[in-house]
């Protein structure tokens, strides 16, 4: 069973709590290293781990809201400033925005990566424009003319020159 949906005032509160819970673990174990007495030391230690119980409570709670908030897909176009960018050495990142353009959307692809998706793009474009009416062909020649090359060859023995 899925937790409920969680408004995003919701899961910060959350995260709030978490934090809290683990700021509080932070505090009693740094009192129980630096206490007078065994007792205190003790005392401390308890309440330390009382606070790590409840913060790995609240974690797991958190990360249970976090998975059903950004469950399914998201539907996004691509970002019309700069749809493709080099993120950091080594990535490339497509950028695109939620339809409501609240929400950007990030993929990042090594080299490698980027080159096949880039590949996939283009073979589902060209069926794509295919079947509805070939706009693309006159766009994006699959072999344009080389300026360099005249009808005639050059030498006159019916070889290019």
């Amino acid at each position: 069973m899925s937790p409920e949906r969680m408004s995003p005032d919701q899961l910060v509160d959350l995260a709030a709590e978490f934090a809290q819970a683990i700021g509080n673990a932070e505090r009693f174990h740094a009192r129980a290293a630096t206490a007078d007495t065994p007792e205190d030391n003790t005392a401390h230690a308890k309440a330390a781990a009382r606070w790590e119980a409840t913060a790995i409570r609240r974690r797991e709670h958190l990360r249970a809201a976090l998975r059903e908030a950004l469950s399914g897909a998201v539907t996004a176009m691509p970002d019309e400033a700069l749809p493709v960018a080099t993120w950091q050495r080594g990535r490339v990142e497509v950028r695109a925005t939620t339809l409501d353009g609240a929400r950007a959307v990030r993929v990042r692809y090594t080299p490698a990566q980027a080159l096949a998706a880039g590949a996939a793009l283009i073979a589902c474009a060209a069926v794509t424009d295919e079947h509805s009416g070939g706009a693309l062909t006159d766009i994006l020649a699959a072999f344009p003319r080389n300026p360099n090359i005249r009808n005639n060859p050059a030498n006159g023995d019916g070889k290019p020159a």
